[in-house]
């Protein structure tokens, strides 16, 4: 018998045993937020996150000069925070989602800079430096399960994505690695070589591992074997990435350096249609209809002709998030510090809020920081505001 999967089957006992895990639990409910963009095809989509709008501020904590995206589940709250630029290195809290008290730690995630990022799946949350030390933490206690120096690279800026009981992320600095991991021991499953290897956080599903570096390259990995599926290569190289979407059929590639910004059909990766020049932030989706963010406005597209704007809401000019999109309405943030809803059929705001803080964009191309975004799950929409995180509520 194969001893990975005889290594899942004690695992998977002993989990449901204990309670932590359960078959038919393996995907994430829909009041959790497990990854960048909430989920692991990053397509921002939360089906029961937060009530509708109107929300008011349920609490906010001041931790650090920079706060990571959320990742929320069991009724915790889980963020990265960065010193500012006199030191590295960066920490790790879990926070309690009705409060913003500390449940546990925090823990010093260390690193030589300040970029960390989070995943969460089967009871733990798995956290990622820069240097490649990822870590598995109870959810619960804290309690330090496994640490794995992944191997082979030296520079680690690719958000973790946790999926069916293996963790994905990227390595760079001597080429690039695609690192499968398994996520109840810490070994590694497989590796794969890629273009680069930074800054993209695998978009995963049951059939496909997809990252997106610079000059539209793309790939499909199987998810068990690590085997290549395809590779979209438009023929040039370059350094960076940034993390690519799957929805509404095609992976959303985003081109850190050129103005192409291809859909890619999943079967094969060749283009289907272009849906935005440079700068556009990792979209969401609602079923058909994607949402973008770029030069400081949101703008609303049909998948089929994803260059062609339904609506577009401009809000006070300095739109700067990834929206994400829960409960049926559009949320994104301001540089000026305003938060919004949407309305996703006709862009109009249905409810907005003033944080009295900058909400950052996700600067995906920049380890002096952690990764940031919005999320919401467990009944709240967390919003990273300076070095504040801020919950609001039904």
């Amino acid at each position: 018998m194969d001893k990975r999967f005889l290594a899942a089957c004690v695992t998977a006992t002993a989990l449901t045993v204990t309670g932590l895990w359960s078959p038919a639990a393996e995907a994430a409910p829909a009041t959790d937020a497990v990854g960048y963009q909430i989920n692991a095809r990053h397509d921002g989509y939360s089906a029961a996150g937060v009530a509708r709008p109107p929300l008011t501020e349920k609490w906010r904590r001041a931790l650090d000069y920079s706060v990571s995206y959320p990742v929320i589940a069991n009724g915790r709250v889980f963020v990265t925070s960065a010193p500012d630029s006199a030191g590295n290195g960066t920490t790790l809290h879990a926070l309690d989602a009705a409060t913003g008290r500390d449940v546990w730690g925090p823990v010093d995630l260390g690193g030589g800079t300040r970029w960390s990022a989070l995943a969460l799946g089967a009871g733990r949350v798995y956290a990622l430096n820069w240097d490649g030390e990822l870590r598995a933490f109870s959810q619960r206690t804290g309690r330090l399960i496994w640490t794995t120096d992944l191997p082979d690279q030296w520079s680690f800026t690719s958000a973790p994505t946790f999926f069916n009981g293996q963790v994905f992320t990227g390595g760079a600095g001597f080429g690039g690695t695609l690192y499968a991991v398994d996520a109840a021991t810490g070994e590694v499953n497989w590796t794969a070589q890629v273009e680069n290897g930074d800054q993209s956080s695998p978009a995963v599903t049951a059939t496909g591992v997809y990252v997106a570096y610079a000059c539209e390259q793309a790939y499909r990995f199987d998810p068990e074997t690590g085997a290549q599926v395809w590779h979209h290569n438009s023929g040039c190289a370059g350094g960076g990435g940034k993390t690519a979407t799957v929805a509404a059929g095609g992976l959303w590639v985003r081109d850190p350096y050129d103005s192409g910004t291809p859909v890619l059909r999943l079967t094969d990766g060749t283009t289907r249609a272009t849906f935005a020049q440079r700068g556009v932030r990792a979209p969401a989706f609602l079923g058909s209809t994607g949402f973008f963010v770029q030069n400081g406005k949101l703008r609303a597209s049909e998948a089929a002709t994803p260059a062609v704007a339904k609506w577009i809401f401009e809000g006070d000019g300095s739109l700067t998030t990834a929206p994400i999109v829960v409960n049926g309405f559009v949320y994104v943030g301001s540089t000026s510090g305003r938060l919004y809803a949407v309305d996703p059929a006709t862009g109009q705001s249905v409810w907005s809020t003033d944080t009295g803080l900058e909400i950052q964009g996700p600067d995906e191309q920049n380890v002096s920081q952690p990764l940031t975004g919005l999320a919401a799950g467990q009944g709240i929409l967390a919003v990273p505001a300076s070095g504040t995180l801020i919950a609001y509520g039904g």
